[in-house]
């Protein structure tokens, strides 16, 4: 009978070291996120979450970005959307089929410029369509863009400025991130470039709209105007910039091709100002 008493209490002693001991390692309920490790390296998986997480961001902020609706404006960003297709299914993309390249109209005529997120998303302010004259300028201007999202230009220049713990965080749910992608996204507009990046984004956009119809100086026209207007800022110039070496080496560029770059830019200017500027609030 003792016996069997003391068997009873050393397993009820046992059960209750045991429940402590599970309890202890019971991980509170605040640490459930899973905070992943610093990364040097972001592979196309990584650009497109931390791409979406910032137009997240931008269409939250309806107030400061004020993006158009697509339902409102079906027309324009068919147009926009198709050209962006065609301009990235080209062999000189060579993420043409990883990313998701599509086109965001910001609503504001003062701010002529335009940004692309990593993954592909792109955004044109109102006030640079509105500046643009044409569609081989607009053309010239979105290879150009996609330049830096097709190669390590941007997530580098992200990195430089925002470090990988940071986007790191952004990847893996931290609760930190929601502001670091505010500021991220704010500055999206501002990203500047350094001249070897512009120089290869200029030679990628040449090559790619060398192969269509349109005037294959379209980027070319579009920075001697811009670098040279002395009353309007444009904004995206100014994070890519314009010098005399730049255009010397853009025409040399277009000029050196052995095949004809393209047509004349009258042939897609009406075009443009039916299915773009004309659709445009104004």
């Amino acid at each position: 009978m003792r016996k069997t008493t003391f068997t009873s209490t050393y397993f009820i002693l046992f059960s209750f070291i045991m429940i402590g001991l599970i309890s202890s390692c019971r991980p509170d309920p605040k640490d459930d996120i899973v905070v992943g490790q610093s990364k040097e390296e972001f592979d196309d998986a990584d650009q497109i979450m931390i791409g979406d997480a910032i137009s997240e961001i931008i269409n939250e902020s309806s107030n400061e970005f004020n993006v158009l609706a697509e339902a409102d404006y079906q027309e324009v960003y068919m147009h926009l959307n198709t050209l962006m297709d065609q301009v990235a299914n080209t062999v000189y993309v060579q993420k043409r089929d990883d990313f998701d390249w599509k086109v965001s109209i910001l609503k504001n005529d003062d701010e002529i410029n335009a940004f692309i997120l990593p993954g592909g998303h792109m955004y044109i302010y109102s006030g640079l369509l509105k500046f643009l004259e044409g569609e081989h300028e607009l053309v010239g201007m979105m290879a150009h863009e996609m330049a830096y999202v097709d190669s390590d230009n941007l997530m580098n220049q992200l990195k430089n400025e925002f470090g990988s713990k940071n986007l790191s965080k952004v990847i893996s749910g931290d609760p930190e991130s929601h502001a670091i992608i505010s500021d991220i996204a704010d500055a999206m507009g501002q990203m500047v470039f350094s001249e070897t990046a512009v120089e290869e984004a200029d030679q990628f956009c040449t090559d790619i709209i060398c192969g269509f119809e349109w005037d294959g100086e379209g980027l070319l026209s579009l920075v001697k105007r811009g670098g040279s207007d002395p009353i309007k800022t444009i904004k995206w110039l100014e994070s890519r910039p314009v010098t005399n070496d730049r255009i010397d080496n853009l025409t040399n560029i277009i000029y050196n091709r052995v095949e004809t770059c393209g047509t004349t830019d009258l042939t897609y200017y009406q075009r443009y100002l039916d299915n773009v500027i004309g659709k445009l609030p104004q």
